[in-house]
């Protein structure tokens, strides 16, 4: 029978990590193997679909709908949800086929099998050919991705991933990798890149001297580039990126060196760049390429540092075939060995936080780096991932730090990401937190999180500056710390002082926007307004919906006295925020009396809501100030002290407050707070 040719709707499944699972549990193996066979017929079947075949854990499926492919794909992932742990990805493509002998063949099979090997756990993708067929014929949502260059496809193609409820949202990082190119490639479309990367990082001019160097120099600071995993197992990934993490937390604590955050190592991942250029772009001396060849009982990993400088040089170049159990030990015997390399004297602080300790449980390690990689993604299915396997770390090991840090952190993500309200959480997560410190006092997030929670939840100023200290002290790379205390500084009456600490952040994470928006609040409240406003409009320009930034600009327009700017910010915010009430009250306050009129009835309008709308205390009180009502402003901050508002230890430092500053009732709040009283 001769082949045949067809327009039809392709549908690849894959299960994610069975091939580890049967590595490691064939019976298990062959139960999730048998659930998900039967979800997929029945689904299939539900649909009009055919299925063509059977690969391993994998089926391909056709359809004459491209609705019906998408609706299947949808229902496999619900029942998926509901009855297996593991997670299947989903491609989907529309397009010409040849049909042969009861099997299928061509670019559309091709195209659908290279995007399920994209997708993310639980998700489904889709080509644009899937999505202009379904988009006026359904409900279902999609979310564009992007030009994404598949593997053995000659072109990019524009691909979509389902939005529903249940599956997960691809982050913006993924979103950049899936387009081959990382946030700084986003930064680079920018006619600004250069000026910026100049005004954040590299304002004394030393990436235009690398560019000359002529002969060796001391390697001050090196960046560890994105881990590869040659095992030919795709789903070890997740402990791949975890050493690649524990890595830069180890070498970080070398106070000596200068070592740029995950975020910016990851932002060069499958980027066709020279580690010169890297260098160059990242005022960077060095870099560590690192390579995981296999993983089972025994773990490979090879490690190499190259100099930038004069030319690339590879310096140092080492194989580690390490006992699974002896793997968090590895990342601070390869930081030991790097300092050697270098020619580096540690300290006797860092010598004993980069000494080895007793092995750790395997499976406890692997289950943490697990929920890692879940905690990441940030979804709340992701999270309730994550939780399960910080707890199963838990239950390995109970004496296991980082399975408590772990699950610190996910009841810190849950309030975050405004799953679960403060008080549901906030006694788990310090019981873990406390936990976590008790077995192992060296872990710089706990230290850094008791610093930012004693700054701005309960005001603690000394114990919160030993915090930030002592965060510092174990690893001076954690940008978070260098941020954060920053603004403790200001609040302190020291905002110029605390100004090279969030420079220093934006140093150590460049593509992370935060902290050039903390860097910008910073220099507002140091009253270098024009600073703080040419760095806060370049990175208005990239990202204008960054919602640290825009309140940022907001008071730095105010403060500037450009209230026609400061009032289309503020608008934009509250468009983004989706509060009608507050456009309406902006609105009609500027028709009656201009911006200060538009900012007091914007605040009427808050406390007129407040029985059926939650609006901090601390937003009515900045309205009364831009509107320049000393009695309300004053009553206001009295009200928000009563109810900690966790915005009130910056009245010592916000000039939004100098209007304020020779009232008594101010003098007594900051009394009250044990908050210095600056001359403005």
């Amino acid at each position: 029978m001769p082949a045949k040719r067809k327009l039809a709707a392709i549908m690849f499944t894959d299960i994610v990590g069975y091939t580890a699972l049967m590595g490691s549990d064939e019976d298990k193996a062959f139960e999730v193997l048998e659930k998900s066979r039967d979800i997929h017929i029945k689904s299939i079947n539900q649909f009009n679909g055919k299925l063509i075949k059977e690969m391993g854990d994998g089926m391909l499926a056709q359809f004459d709908s491209a609705i019906d492919s998408v609706l299947c794909a949808i229902e496999i992932q619900k029942q998926a949800g509901q009855q297996i742990k593991e997670k299947i990805r989903i491609g989907l493509h529309l397009g010409d086929i040849t049909y042969d002998h009861e099997d299928i063949f061509g670019d559309g099979v091709n195209i659908a099998s290279r995007l399920q090997s994209v997708a993310d756990p639980g998700g489904i993708y889709i080509s644009e050919s899937i999505q202009k067929s379904i988009r006026a014929k359904s409900a279902v949502n999609t979310k564009y991705l992007g030009q994404v260059k598949l593997k053995n496809v000659d072109y990019p193609v524009n691909t979509y991933s389902i939005v529903e409820e249940g599956l997960p949202i691809p982050s913006p990082a993924k979103i950049e990798q899936l387009k081959g190119r990382s946030l700084f490639h986003k930064l680079s479309r920018s006619a600004y890149t250069y000026i910026i990367l100049l005004l954040l990082i590299f304002a004394n001019g030393p990436w235009i001297r690398n560019a000359f160097k002529t002969e060796a120099a001391p390697i001050s600071s090196l960046l560890i580039l994105p881990f590869d995993n040659f095992t030919g197992d795709e789903s070890l990934e997740y402990v791949v990126a975890g050493i690649h993490d524990a890595l830069i937390g180890d070498v970080g604590k070398i106070s000596a060196l200068r070592v740029p955050s995950k975020r910016t190592a990851n932002a060069y991942r499958n980027v066709e760049k020279s580690i010169p250029q890297i260098a160059t772009e990242l005022n960077i001396d060095a870099a560590v390429e690192t390579s995981v060849t296999c993983y089972g009982e025994n773990i490979c990993i090879q490690v190499k540092l190259v100099s930038a400088f004069p030319e690339e040089k590879q310096l140092w170049v080492h194989d580690f075939n390490i006992e699974k159990g002896q793997l968090s030990n590895l990342t601070k015997r390869i930081s030991r060995e790097i300092s050697q390399q270098i020619n580096l004297n540690l300290t006797p602080q860092e010598e004993k936080l980069l000494s080895e300790t007793k092995p750790i449980d395997p499976d406890a390690y692997e289950a943490y780096l697990r929920g890692m990689g879940h905690w990441e993604l940030g979804t709340k299915p992701d999270l309730d991932r994550a939780m399960d396997y910080f707890q199963l770390s838990r239950e390995i090991d109970p004496n296991y730090a980082l399975a408590y840090l772990g699950i610190s952190r996910t009841w810190g993500a849950y309030v975050q990401h405004g799953f679960l309200p403060y008080n549901e959480v906030s006694e788990k997560e310090e019981a873990a937190r406390n936990k976590a410190l008790m077995l192992d006092s060296s872990l710089v997030e706990i230290h850094a999180r008791m610093a930012v929670y004693n700054t701005w939840g309960d005001w603690n100023w000394k114990k919160a500056e030993q915090e930030f200290l002592k965060a510092i002290e174990l690893n001076p790379n954690y940008a978070f710390s260098q941020a954060y205390y920053s603004h403790f500084l200001a609040i302190m009456g020291n905002p110029e002082k605390g100004l090279p600490h969030s420079e220093l952040a934006m140093e150590l994470d460049p593509f992370n926007t935060l902290y050039i928006s903390i860097h910008g609040q910073a220099l507002k409240n140091a009253g270098r307004f024009d600073e703080a406003l040419e760095l806060l409009l370049k990175l208005y320009e990239i990202e204008p919906d960054q919602g640290i930034a825009l309140p940022a600009l907001w008071a730095v327009y105010h403060e500037l006295g450009d209230k026609k700017k400061a009032l289309d910010i503020a608008k934009k915010i509250y468009k983004l925020r989706e509060n009608e009430s507050a456009l309406k009250a902006i609105d009609q306050g500027f028709e009656e009396g201009g911006y200060n009129l538009a900012m007091q009835r914007t605040a009427e309008m808050m406390i007129s809501k407040s029985d059926s709308v939650y609006y901090p205390l601390g937003q009515i009180v900045t309205l009364y100030c831009r509107a320049g009502m000393k009695e309300e402003a004053l009553e206001w901050l009295e009200k928000a002290y009563e109810e900690h508002d966790s915005n009130m230890p910056y009245i010592s430092v916000d000039p939004l407050f100098d209007f304020l500053r020779n009232e008594p009732r101010f003098h007594n709040l900051l009394k009250k707070m044990d908050l210095p009283v600056l001359k403005k």
